[in-house]
């Protein structure tokens, strides 16, 4: 039996790594500074925003210091924030999913490098906010992925809110990037990867890999549990 499934946002749940992309180019082009398709692709999806702001002024030479962090913060989650409550749509199959399992009593989380207002209009313009148990942000954490402390966060906290065990190798984890593989595998968890904004040979630590979420069902990822 699976005791939970905890879900990262972006990529999985909602395609919003665009807007992201196009938010981070507004700030960073007041700044005099430009981020590429390949960059962001290839370099700084999965960061948060701490620390893609971070890496794209070192990777320019330029020293930013934490005030001015936030500042770049503040004026994308403006942003952001506008765009989330008009135009978000699920991806296929995440929203069933969730339904699914909810009704099934399992645990549900998500553990994004999204600051939690982006995810609460998230949650309730897609129609989950009262499915999702626990939400863990990056307003929650002191290191992003690859470190698991968001993961180990997540099942810290669905604990406490159902007030049952969860066992980390009970729990599956759906990521869409190589570093949120890797900080779900260091928390203990299984993982389906979704290939969306990486290709699969970047996605084989995942003990397994699907296009889309409407590939696969909850008797799928139980069955695959009790195989283990």
């Amino acid at each position: 039996m699976i005791d939970a499934i905890i879900f990262d946002c972006d990529g999985v749940i909602i395609d919003s790594e665009p807007i992201h992309l196009a938010c981070f180019r507004e700030v960073l082009k007041q700044e005099g500074l430009e981020l590429s398709d390949e960059d962001y692709y290839g370099k700084y999806i999965g960061f948060d925003d701490h620390d893609c702001f971070q890496a794209v002024f070192q990777a320019a030479g330029r020293e930013i210091t934490e005030d001015k962090i936030a500042e770049l913060k503040a004026r994308k989650t403006v942003l952001i924030k506008k765009i989330f409550s008009t135009s978000i749509k699920p991806l296929p199959g995440a929203v069933e999913l969730i339904q699914t399992a909810h009704a099934a009593g399992i645990g549900l989380a998500i553990c994004s490098g999204a600051l939690r207002d982006e995810l609460a209009i998230i949650t309730r313009t897609i129609g989950i906010d009262e499915l999702i148990d626990v939400i863990v942000s990056a307003d929650d954490v002191d290191r992003g992925k690859p470190d698991p402390q968001g993961y180990l966060l997540a099942m810290e906290l669905l604990e406490q809110e159902l007030t049952r065990r969860i066992r980390p190798a009970r729990t599956w984890v759906i990521e869409d990037s190589p570093a949120g593989i890797i900080a779900a595998k260091k928390a203990g968890c299984k993982v389906l990867a979704i290939a969306n904004a990486y290709n699969r040979p970047s996605l084989t630590n995942a003990d397994n890999v699907v296009n889309s979420l409407s590939e696969i069902t909850l008797q799928d990822l139980d069955t695959s549990m009790k195989m283990d």
